[in-house]
């Protein structure tokens, strides 16, 4: 006797997304590729999907943040006529030449902007963003900030 509520006609099937296990791999690969020029560096891959709206962050950093450098970029995958996955996986292809050409043939003297910008590639519009930050000193400088106002605050 077949069971007929576990038919495949009654699956409704969606893309999956790119999952974390998926992001550690393509990590583990840009470090590899890019090991010459990664110093104490190491890469790391977030992907999520917002609205219609695919982000991804790849973040190159060392382990104390003293170099921390995050290159986001999102993408309007509907509009662009593409599956979540298949819209992570075109950002994260992107970023991985935008590293490569930072790494090894700018030595790393090419910037984004800092704030959104639009931008396209192979006929796909999407939006990217990056800044090199020091967040060990950031983090340093906001240490020393409330203990100087904690000292104010005791004077008065």
């Amino acid at each position: 006797m077949t069971d007929h509520n576990n038919s495949d006609d009654d699956i409704t099937l969606t893309p999956e997304f790119l999952t974390n296990d998926e992001c550690v791999e393509l990590a583990e690969t840009m470090v590899k590729k890019y090991r010459i020029a990664m110093k104490d560096r190491t890469f790391s891959i977030r992907a999520i999907v917002q609205g219609k709206g695919v982000y991804v962050t790849v973040l190159l950093a060392n382990k104390d943040q003293s170099y921390y450098y995050p290159v986001e970029a999102r993408l309007m995958f509907e509009a662009e006529e593409m599956e979540p996955h298949e819209a992570a996986l075109f950002l994260v292809d992107y970023i991985d030449n935008y590293f490569e050409e930072y790494l090894y043939e700018e030595d790393e003297q090419i910037y984004l902007p800092i704030d959104w910008a639009d931008h396209e590639y192979e006929a796909t519009n999407f939006q990217i963003r990056g800044q090199i930050l020091n967040q060990k000193l950031d983090s340093l400088a906001d240490q020393w900030l409330i203990a100087a106002g904690d000292k104010v605050s005791s004077i008065d």
